[in-house]
């Protein structure tokens, strides 16, 4: 169906813990230390309570809707002039998560270890991987993230365990000295991110086996843990304040990573973990964007596709400087999400309950 094999579940999930969890650390972090310094780690913590209740409601539209295409539900069960604004709000939210996902991995790139490299072509060659892999399909996706995703996990715990002799973990301590407020801000950033799992609602209909109350759990378990985990590394290594100072505190742990006297600069095995959430990451937008218009027939899709990846690679080189970037995230981006997630849920939560339109009404 709309070009694409059906997946299982676990799949699905492998998806979102690479799509979301690059962004829990290279965009989501820098806010956390920004805002919350020291308690930023444990607003992420405490996020995980409602993040539960929210993963709980978005069951219960997963369960009323039994797995269809969220669109031709709301279709049959409202009428085409509801479900317009939803395909047009959703593409528009595909798009804003594409282009600064871009934006952030061009520069990036660019800074670190292309420096004499145009950032016009890394976006070519990043958007052109993309389109080919939300070409072939969600299924390929799916494969990809299955096989990306061990390799993604064995480094980000080898990090881990290496930079222990640097850390001190005392530096977590103490809490609240600036009150409650910055707890507060971290945990509604946190949320913010985290409830990007609401597009396991518009993915639903291409999964084969059940969608398990305890496995979204456990998923949203693993999104807390993929920002506390280098959240408190980076401010055991760096110290709160010189950690919100950075830009990639997740890549400055790597810098730190030595093996032994004579092997260091092992931060190249970070460009592993970032291209691969990236791209995978960008790529399943692109395909959402598409899936949600209903486009079925696969020259159209191909052709739709060729005109995504332009709309994004030109918007990633509109001319935004780095100090602009970090700004329109920390205070448009995130709180944004946050009230578009906790109301787009309501919403489809409120529309699951509610009697749809009757059509035999003269039967």
């Amino acid at each position: 169906m709309s070009g694409t094999k059906k997946i299982t579940a676990l799949q699905l999930y492998y998806i979102l813990i690479l799509s979301i969890g690059i962004t829990n650390h290279v965009l989501l972090i820098p806010v956390l230390l920004h805002f919350g310094k020291r308690d930023s780690w444990f607003g992420a913590a405490v996020a995980l309570i409602p993040l539960l209740i929210w993963v709980c409601l978005l069951y219960i539209v997963v369960k009323r809707v039994k797995q269809q295409n969220m669109m031709e539900w709301i279709k049959q069960k409202f009428g085409k002039v509801v479900v317009f604004p939803f395909k047009l709000g959703l593409i528009a939210i595909c798009f804003a998560h594409s282009i600064i996902t871009i934006k952030d991995m061009v520069t990036w790139t660019h800074v670190t270890y292309l420096p004499r490299t145009p950032p016009f072509m890394i976006s070519l060659l990043f958007m052109i991987f993309c389109f080919f892999a939300a070409r072939s399909g969600l299924r390929a996706i799916a494969i990809t993230s299955g096989i990306l995703l061990p390799v993604v996990a064995l480094l980000g715990f080898f990090v881990m365990g290496a930079n222990f002799q640097y850390k001190d973990y005392s530096l977590l301590t103490p809490l609240f000295t600036h009150g409650y407020g910055p707890t507060l801000t971290s945990i509604m950033l946190t949320c913010g991110a985290s409830f990007e799992l609401l597009v396991i609602v518009f993915l639903q209909h291409h999964v084969d086996t059940r969608i398990r109350l305890s496995a979204l759990l456990i998923l949203a378990a693993c999104m807390i843990g993929l920002t506390i985990g280098p959240l408190t590394g980076s401010i055991a290594i760096f110290g709160p304040f010189e950690a919100a100072d950075l830009r990639y505190p997740a890549f400055e742990q790597w810098r730190m990573v030595t093996l032994g006297k004579y092997i260091s600069h092992l931060d190249f095995l970070s460009i592993f973990q970032w291209i691969s959430g990236a791209c995978v990451r960008t790529s399943i937008l692109m395909f959402l964007s598409v899936d949600l218009i209903g486009i079925q027939k696969k020259r159209t899709r191909t052709l739709m596709l060729i005109g995504i990846s332009l709309l994004l690679l030109a918007a990633s080189l509109y001319p935004v400087t780095d100090n602009q970037m970090v700004h329109l995230i920390q205070n448009r981006y995130y709180p944004i999400m946050f009230g578009i997630g906790l109301s787009l849920l309501l919403v489809l939560l409120v529309m699951s309950i509610l009697p749809g339109k009757r059509k035999e009404k003269n039967a």
